[in-house]
């Protein structure tokens, strides 16, 4: 086995087994559905500072749409009031530019909703102290080494870099934190077509960045094709670009230790070998739909894959409550039409997940033992 193989895969199957997860899959009526979502992920705004070329969301933030802070505010605590157990901000947009969510994310921390961030780290010092108490975990996508990379890959509106600001950012963080703190390095060569012919020699001198900045976590991740309708599709590279990031990728277990993982994204190995491009699915339901949903100021829809697809919204909370919007008409419409076996072609980091909570739900409906985990010091909602 190659050293890259040894690296951590991230490990979602696992985390159902934990007693919260369990009950809920025995307690929920499979047919109607589940009474709500344990996760959240919430698009606080579509708008952003950046201006990266390739960006998956590019058709959405060109909304430059929000939510008032007012609406904001009241959707923390209907969140609360619905059993949700963890909320993660994403985007869309910069989660951190909207300007309520430092209340927000204090809102969540001090009503026992776990929160989890995705960001590009412009925002963190205006938070600092919120995000440190509060976030189970924060992570910073990077993409880069060096200002020179980072620059092409992630430039602001004006064409500047903010690598060292974001690189000051975390090391603020890392030094005040509670929760962990990940560096997200996604693989770009000139296959993605925006111009640069790629960041793979960065692969390692970002892990090494990241464990000088004192990040808990190193991740690499592939990369998607967005158009031509094959969104979230992996994006085919090269097989010589391929084997050099491999090569890369070896190197990093040396940089592991008790402190500082590396993690493999869960398709990332179907990147490197080319071998795969599709991932077909065998069911037509998606239980991962009922306990996960996607919250944008577009609307609401089944996840992040089908983020500002009409045909997937399941509903719009300007004009309802969270749980007006889970219980409603359009809402069980769209989820009866949801099939991944015709819908779900891409890679969807949980199909495992979908293929355990299958083999959960029967057990359940059997009244047979499912396997539980009981460590509940060491709960990771984020499942």
């Amino acid at each position: 086995m190659s050293s890259d193989n040894k690296l951590k895969k991230m490990d979602l199957v696992s985390k159902l087994h934990q007693k919260f997860v369990v009950d809920v899959v025995k307690t929920t009526d499979w047919d109607a559905g589940a009474k709500s979502p344990l996760i959240v992920e919430l698009d606080t705004t579509e708008v952003c500072n950046l201006a990266c070329p390739g960006c998956i969301s590019e058709d959405v933030v060109s909304r430059n749409t929000g939510f008032t802070s007012e609406r904001l505010l009241n959707l923390g605590k209907e969140f609360v009031d619905a059993g949700v157990k963890g909320v993660i901000l994403i985007g869309g947009g910069e989660p951190l530019a909207h300007p309520a969510v430092g209340k927000l994310m204090t809102l969540l921390g001090e009503n026992d909703v776990h929160i989890g961030i995705t960001t590009n780290g412009t925002y963190i010092h205006k938070y600092l102290d919120i995000i440190a108490k509060y976030s189970q975990w924060t992570r910073v996508s990077m993409d880069a080494a060096s200002d020179v990379t980072y620059k092409k890959l992630r430039p602001t509106k004006k064409g500047t870099s903010l690598f060292p600001k974001v690189v000051n950012n975390m090391e603020e963080l890392a030094k005040v934190k509670k929760g962990k703190l990940g560096f997200s390095f996604l693989i770009r060569t000139k296959a993605d077509g925006f111009g640069i012919e790629s960041n793979i020699d960065d692969i390692y001198e970002a892990a090494v960045l990241a464990k000088n900045i004192g990040c808990d976590y190193y991740e690499v991740k592939p990369s998607y094709q967005f158009e031509n309708g094959k969104n979230h599709f992996l994006r085919v590279h090269s097989q010589f670009d391929m084997d050099h990031a491999r090569e890369e990728i070896a190197r990093l277990s040396e940089l592991e230790t008790d402190n500082f993982k590396i993690i493999k994204s869960i398709n990332l190995e179907y990147s490197l070998s080319g071998e795969q491009h599709t991932q077909p699915k065998t069911y037509s339901s998606c239980p991962s739909t009922e306990l996960r949903t996607l919250v944008t100021p577009s609307g609401v829809y089944v996840c992040p894959y089908f983020r500002g697809k009409e045909r997937m919204k399941v509903g719009d909370i300007h004009e309802q409550t969270f749980m007006e919007m889970w219980n409603s008409a359009e809402r069980k419409d769209v989820m009866a039409k949801l099939n991944p076996s015709c819908d779900c072609g891409m890679h969807c980091i949980r199909h495992e997940t979908n293929l355990e909570l299958f083999e959960m739900i029967k057990k359940a409906k059997l009244e047979q033992e499912i396997q539980t985990t009981t460590n509940d010091d060491n709960e990771d909602r984020f499942i």
